[in-house]
């Protein structure tokens, strides 16, 4: 067997090992950051997850069988990517809504320094490059279209303890950032604040709702509509300290009402249609 042959082979062993053993996660000074190994993220019927294995100088993405943590399909990247972490209660993303599109992101600078952030985005059927995309400054992944041609990004202005930053789109298809924000026409200023504490998606991926906590604040949910490039922000009236803010967890209903749960109790309820809270 070829050296790079044997090479490749030992490390997918490794990576199925992980399947069967656990996985870990890498954080970031400014957004949840990125997990490797076996959690990764998991197609929506739940049969395979794919997972990012960071190497070195590479990274080996693997598709993985669910149910026996077999290796379906892999390949090598160049560079260090992992799968998304969209919320701090680990919630992670990448997937379109279709389940034809991974996207996978590296770590850029620190707000305000110099440096470069890498997305990079696969099929999921052949895990082979659809896009690269290289951006300056500080940037995270937020959602993708449920068609995979458009890829939202946090751009990060400042860290801390209430960060600063504000959610953009690029465009797939024509490999360009689209100018200005997503903003709710509401809302005066296109910079947002406040740590991403739990994520609730629709089906099939069209909308995505992150609740952030707010160190002087109330929290907020943040409703994206991936398909219009829309934006919502959604206050909540819960007078919680950030702490306590970042127990909350969202989960959606059957009838499409959005839960805001605090220690497995409901105490808000957010109609998804025309953005009413009502406590619980």
């Amino acid at each position: 067997m070829k050296p790079a042959i044997a090479s490749l082979v030992t490390l997918l062993a490794l990576v199925a090992a992980i399947a069967a053993g656990g996985a870990g996660a890498n954080g970031s000074p400014y957004s949840p950051g990125l997990v490797y190994g076996w959690n990764g993220v998991g197609a929506q019927n739940g049969g395979v997850r794919f997972v990012a294995f960071g190497m070195p100088k590479s990274t080996i993405v693997a598709s993985v069988r669910a149910r026996d943590g077999r290796v379906v399909r892999s390949t090598v990247l160049r560079g260090f990517y992992g799968v998304p972490l969209v919320s701090y209660d680990g919630t992670a993303g990448g997937l379109s809504g279709d389940g034809k599109s991974l996207a996978l992101a590296s770590y850029g600078p620190l707000p305000g320094g110099a440096g470069k952030t890498r997305f990079v985005v696969l099929s999921t059927r052949t895990l082979g490059v659809l896009r690269l995309v290289v951006l300056p400054g500080s940037w995270s992944y937020d959602a993708i279209s449920p068609d995979g041609s458009m890829l939202y990004l946090v751009e990060h202005i400042s860290a801390g303890q209430n960060p600063r930053y504000r959610v953009r789109a690029f465009d797939l298809k024509t490999n360009r950032l689209i100018p200005g924000a997503i903003v709710d026409r509401l809302e005066s200023e296109a910079v947002m604040g406040g740590q991403p504490v739990t994520r609730a998606t629709s089906p099939g991926g069209r909308w995505a709702y992150t609740l952030y906590a707010r160190q002087k604040a109330e929290p907020f949910v943040h409703a994206l509509d991936t398909v219009r490039r829309e934006a919502f922000c959604i206050d909540l009236p819960l007078r919680l300290g950030q702490a306590k803010q970042m127990g909350l967890r969202l989960r959606l209903g059957s009838n499409g009402d959005l839960g805001v749960q605090s220690n497995g109790k409901t105490v808000a309820v957010v109609d998804t249609r025309t953005f009413a809270v009502r406590r619980s």
